[in-house]
């Protein structure tokens, strides 16, 4: 005679091993281990540090308020755009 299977369970255990080796997929795609982290955002930190070390001040470069570039173009004669 043949055994008796009840579907409910096998349902639940195919349910679970389909949401295992989704994990499994998520793990290794995604999963670092907290060192990873750690150093990730270590190296982060120190960039960071760096970049703001060599940023140069704004008030040496600015540009002065009535100061623009229309000066130094080129005047082709067409005036009819302009305001």
């Amino acid at each position: 005679m043949a055994e008796i299977i009840n579907l409910r369970r096998v349902r639940k255990r195919v349910a679970r091993e389909k949401d295992a080796a989704l994990a499994e997929e998520n793990r290794i795609l995604h999963g670092r281990t907290r060192a990873e982290r750690l150093k990730t955002e270590l190296e982060r930190g120190i960039r960071a540090r760096e970049l703001d070390g060599a940023k140069l001040e704004d008030a040496a470069f600015a540009v002065p308020a009535g100061a623009n570039n229309e000066g130094s173009m080129k005047n082709d004669g067409d005036d009819r755009n302009d305001p």
